[in-house]
């Protein structure tokens, strides 16, 4: 059986800030299948890797890109270039306003189109919806810490890893969160779970192999 592709979430974050270009490069130089990255706009509209709302009490979309970079916050732009085209990229977009995101769907198409091997994740149906309009050839994979009492046509699943054995019968790749214990990596990769987003990429590949 093929071992499941290993992501590392917000980059290499077991041992380094998450969502930072530092993080994103050590996952890429351990021999990650792929990276995983939250992403919100900043002031200027710009996307941005970082997984809260806030930043030191301040909403993200008040925080200028000039400021974010002091902070070492990537843009995504930046996370694009770090992460080579043989390696996936696994962005997951934080839910915003609708008309924010319209706003900004032509410069996220812009950046992620041309790459090859994409997952587009979201909590929201609707930012899925919006995203799969504009980028057609991206998977898009709906994050979950329940199960579901429907599936829509068309989407994976990025499910709490707890929750993978009652998700089985869905008949969809599954893409659980947050996979750092060996054992548990072991137990899903026997489920034949699509892919392990991990802290700890290293560990992954230590336990299922290269």
């Amino acid at each position: 059986m093929r071992r499941p592709l290993i992501i590392g979430h917000r980059g290499f974050a077991g041992r380094y800030p998450e969502n930072t270009l530092e993080a994103v490069q050590a996952a890429v130089a351990v021999g990650a299948d792929g990276v995983e990255v939250d992403v919100r706009p900043c002031r200027e509209g710009v996307w941005v890797c970082h997984h809260d709302r806030t930043r030191k009490g301040k909403p993200l979309r008040e925080w200028p890109l000039a400021a974010l970079r002091q902070e070492k916050v990537p843009s995504l732009a930046e996370v694009v270039e770090a992460v080579p085209e043989d390696r996936f990229l696994f962005v997951e977009i934080k839910p915003l306003a609708q008309s924010e995101l319209l706003r900004l769907l032509d410069p996220l198409q812009r950046l992620l189109e041309p790459r090859k091997h994409l997952k587009v994740l979201s909590s929201s149906l609707r930012v899925l919806s919006l995203v799969q309009t504009v980028l057609p050839r991206a998977t898009v994979s709906w994050v979950v810490d329940r199960v579901p009492s429907f599936l829509p046509a068309g989407l994976e699943l990025s499910p709490h890893h707890r929750l993978v054995e009652e998700m089985r019968g869905f008949h969809v790749p599954l893409n659980p969160w947050t996979v750092n214990q060996k054992p548990r990596m072991r137990d899903l990769a026997a489920l034949g779970v699509a892919s392990l987003t991990t802290n700890f990429p290293d560990r992954a590949l230590e336990v299922l192999g290269g």
